[in-house]
């Protein structure tokens, strides 16, 4: 390689490109933090969800023993009704009331009976689901706790990059740095690449046999005249 400046701006470019990560990682974080938080937001709701849905077992179980109270009173008046008719026809009527209100609070038992199992085991569920689920958020809040140590780290190391940036753009001459900077625009890193058999490493073309010719002699700056990168040759 020859005295065109090329290794220079490989270095600058390697402390660039560090430097491009390490802020790509901090850029990246909010995102990570705000998927996170979702994730916990998400699992907090389903322990809400779940004692929601034992609540309204629960309110449901009271509106039973509500109706049942009301129509075992019903039942009570109308035996005492009964004591005070005359007529055996009222009497009658009274008796089927009765029997009405009674297979009533005999239906109203078995749906408060089986309503109290199933109570028992949604609680049970939900007991076991809950401690499931607060081991998970546990896990997201651990990965919250890394994401703010990384983000620290971060901070440190891009104070540290862009010290070593300025550092190496001082060591390169200023007609390199020049064609380097005009070529980076538009392009992604790699900036400079090998050429090996006759290939441009960044779009992988095929450049001109002068171009080939002007990398071999690395008297100068060489672009591939394909993609625009600056090549040089990888002997």
């Amino acid at each position: 390689m020859g005295d065109n400046g090329i290794t220079s701006l490989l270095i600058l470019q390697d402390r660039e490109m560090n430097l491009e990560c390490i802020e790509r990682s901090l850029e990246a974080l909010p995102r990570e933090r705000e998927s996170i938080q979702k994730k916990i937001v998400g699992f907090e709701e389903d322990i809400e969800s779940g004692k929601q849905r034992i609540k309204e077992m629960e309110v449901r179980g009271k509106a039973i023993e509500t109706e049942m109270g009301e129509v075992e009173n019903q039942a009570l008046k109308y035996k005492s009704q009964q004591l005070e008719v005359k007529k055996n026809e009222e009497y009658t009527a009274l008796t089927h009331e009765i029997e009405l209100a009674d297979a009533k609070v005999s239906s109203l038992e078995e749906s408060e009976l089986k309503l109290l199992y199933e109570l028992d085991d949604a609680r049970e569920t939900q007991s076991k689901d809950e401690a499931e689920i607060k081991e998970k958020i546990e896990m997201e809040s651990r990965a919250l706790s890394r994401l703010d140590e990384k983000e620290a780290n971060l901070k440190n190391e891009i104070d540290a990059a862009r010290q070593a940036v300025g550092e190496a753009e001082a060591q390169v001459d200023k007609q390199p740095l020049s064609i380097y900077r005009r070529v980076a625009r538009g392009l992604k890193y790699p900036i400079i690449v090998p050429l090996r058999d006759a290939k441009c490493q960044g779009c992988h073309m095929r450049v001109s046999a002068a171009v080939e010719v002007e990398a071999r002699k690395a008297n100068e700056i060489t672009t591939c005249d394909n993609c625009g990168r600056i090549v040089y040759w990888d002997a």
